[in-house]
């Protein structure tokens, strides 16, 4: 019954990737893989090195629940709410010291909020931020968490400088896919 359930799972699961990277029309990032609508088989594809990694990553994270304690750890306030048609993004809050060409998989530069109902912000992912021209000089190929590549964005949208970026929501469910960049389980209102 297990190998049943297992061959009936898999043969549902696509591995088509296009070579095309489509621009989002709302921003200037390329897309490097396209996600399903609904993706909730999703840790089923993920391979144990990366599984590993986002256990670390929610490990090093978990403080920054609280707030008060990302900012004592340099992460200050980034752009107000982020939405889209797509999703929402929620509050960046950046820890600029840290944006360089260096990347440390534990350690992102910038901390996703939510506002809740109640005023408090709530943690809800995180977003690694590399400066494409810095990485570029040491590195032939663009960064990846585990398996998974970052994308691409250019100048001047969302930042005034080429960059290498990957949303992780670790802390909230997003059904479009752990590395998408925007949740449609996260809001501005």
């Amino acid at each position: 019954m297990v190998l049943t359930l297992t061959v009936l799972v898999s043969s549902c699961i696509s591995d088509e990737s296009s070579m095309d990277q489509p621009l989002d029309p709302t921003t200037n990032v390329e897309k490097t893989e396209v996600y399903p609508e609904v993706f909730s088989l999703e840790n089923l594809r993920m391979d144990p090195e990366t599984l590993k990694m986002l256990a670390n990553l929610r490990a090093a994270t978990a403080k920054y629940h609280d707030i008060e304690v990302a900012m004592e750890d340099g992460y200050a306030q980034g752009s107000e709410c982020v939405s889209s048609p797509a999703g929402g993004m929620g509050y960046h809050y950046v820890n600029f010291a840290a944006m360089d060409g260096e990347y440390d998989p534990t350690m992102p530069e910038a901390l996703l909020y939510e506002m809740s109902k109640n005023g408090q912000m709530k943690l809800v992912g995180v977003e690694f931020v590399i400066v494409k021209e810095a990485w570029d000089a040491g590195n032939e190929m663009v960064p990846y968490f585990g398996m998974q590549e970052f994308d691409t964005a250019f100048d001047p949208e969302p930042l005034p400088f080429d960059n290498y970026q990957l949303h992780i929501w670790i802390w909230k469910n997003n059904p479009s896919g752990i590395f998408t960049m925007f949740n449609p389980n996260v809001s501005c209102e």
